[in-house]
């Protein structure tokens, strides 16, 4: 592992950053040289608290909590495995990290996109390493979506309350039954992450849950690509629909797919 890593200058204006608290945004920067060449860490308050912050008086619940706000704003993905062993990935440290072949290390710590597969849940695996979430829908993909197309996509359908996806993309001809939300259960984290964020964003709009929520599963976006954009939305406060630009959002995300076809 190297012992010294980049920090870009954007961080500095990053709404996700930024909206963290100041000790939550330490621990941030903090954790940054301590990641292996991969982007990953162990994910334990007690690891962190020995390897990142030995000389801070900070609780281990209060580690927990920085690290749940990183979660929370998508700056991090931390997850559990089925040995309730926990791991931290950056989402984005490819495009900040500047590795030489001949310096790296592959990762001795599992990927997220290998407990995807493990689930065995061929519709939402994807490759998450490059995926951003201070970044819009393009740099979560190698096909490069015009950053400037993507966002006028998402401001025209933020404004239609009901927009249930452009057909083109979305193909909603393909959704026979609705299913009810109150009565859904969740197979794989993608559904479940589904079924929250139609809570969160629509819950008077049932018909959105099936057509849109549950679609974006469908379609192949990982549960790590939702969760992206699902944070992307909640930081931005000029938001009013945030169900209308999730819906841009997997349109875009369909568009580019096909794209490299």
């Amino acid at each position: 592992m190297a012992k010294a890593r980049m920090l870009h200058k954007t961080i500095s204006t990053s709404l996700q950053v930024n909206n963290l608290s100041l000790s939550a945004r330490l621990l941030f920067t903090w954790m940054i040289p301590h990641t292996d060449d991969d982007g990953r860490l162990k994910g334990q308050p007690e690891y962190i608290k020995a390897m990142v912050t030995p000389m801070t008086k900070w609780s281990f619940k209060k580690i927990e909590g920085y690290l749940t706000e990183m979660h929370d704003a998508g700056l991090i993905i931390r997850w559990w495995n089925n040995k309730n062993e926990c791991f931290i990935e950056f989402p984005n440290w490819k495009n900040y990290q500047s590795i030489k072949s001949d310096r790296y290390k592959p990762s001795d710590l599992p990927s997220f996109a290998e407990r995807e597969r493990d689930r065995k849940t061929p519709d939402v695996i994807q490759n998450v390493s490059t995926m951003s979430p201070q970044s819009n829908v393009s740099e979560s993909n190698p096909s490069e979506v015009n950053k400037s197309e993507s966002s006028g996509r998402e401001r025209e359908y933020e404004g239609k309350p009901n927009y249930i996806a452009d057909k083109k993309h979305l193909e909603t001809k393909d959704i026979k039954d609705l299913i009810d939300p109150h009565e859904f259960e969740p197979t794989n984290d993608a559904e479940a992450l589904a079924s929250k964020l139609w809570e969160e964003f629509e819950p008077d709009n049932q018909r959105a849950f099936t057509t849109t929520y549950l679609y974006a599963v469908k379609v192949g976006m990982s549960s790590s690509e939702i969760y992206v954009a699902a944070s992307e939305i909640r930081q931005d406060p000029t938001v009013k629909n945030k169900g209308a630009l999730f819906r841009a959002k997997v349109s875009i995300w369909i568009a580019a797919q096909k794209s490299r076809k």
